[in-house]
């Protein structure tokens, strides 16, 4: 049995030892060393539709700690994601509950502390002191500050911005 853990503790060790992350969400493959001089790094950039390095997919549940999405940012999470940090995933669906909510497209119920962030579309009810919805709201809103591009829906809260209706206090309403 310790052999074996030896055995895996090393694997893990080379497995990490081949890929580095680097800042710009890319990996480092120091393979491609050279005899008697410096070792040469090659760069490839990860990207959400390549997945380089790892496989676009989908889970039932995603977990955000800090920065980091586990399994990945290019996964969609269909079900529970919890978040105790920023990251992004690109699609949620289902119930987001932590500090701030952060995706590309999200259905569901979103109940952060902080608040809530979607880059394109949102259906459903979003919960947080601060929301935004950087294309179209589908459905209800309520923080201090709530912002969409365009509210098919309501907000509830302190200011309301809807760049295609007025600006509310309280209560605005879109259809």
């Amino acid at each position: 049995m310790k052999k074996l853990i030896m055995i895996a503790a090393t694997a893990a060790s080379m497995a990490a030892a081949a890929q580095v992350l680097t800042p710009n969400d890319g990996v480092a493959n120091d393979h491609a060393g050279s005899i008697g001089g410096a070792t040469g790094v090659v760069y490839a950039p990860r990207t959400v539709e390549t997945g380089y390095g790892y496989e676009d997919g989908m889970t039932v549940f995603g977990l955000t700690v800090l920065p980091w999405s586990i399994p990945n940012k290019s996964w969609d999470v269909n079900g529970l994601r919890l978040d105790f940090g920023w990251a992004p995933y690109r699609d949620v669906n289902g119930l987001e509950l932590g500090l701030f909510c952060n995706s590309r497209t999200a259905d569901g119920l979103f109940c952060p502390v902080f608040g809530n962030y979607v880059v394109e579309d949102c259906r459903g009810w979003q919960n947080g002191l601060v929301n935004v919805v950087e294309g179209r709201m589908c459905g209800l809103q309520v923080g201090l500050v709530n912002y969409a591009d365009r509210l098919d829906g309501v907000q509830i809260g302190l200011l309301n911005f809807a760049r295609s209706q007025w600006f509310f206090p309280i209560v605005n309403i879109g259809w």
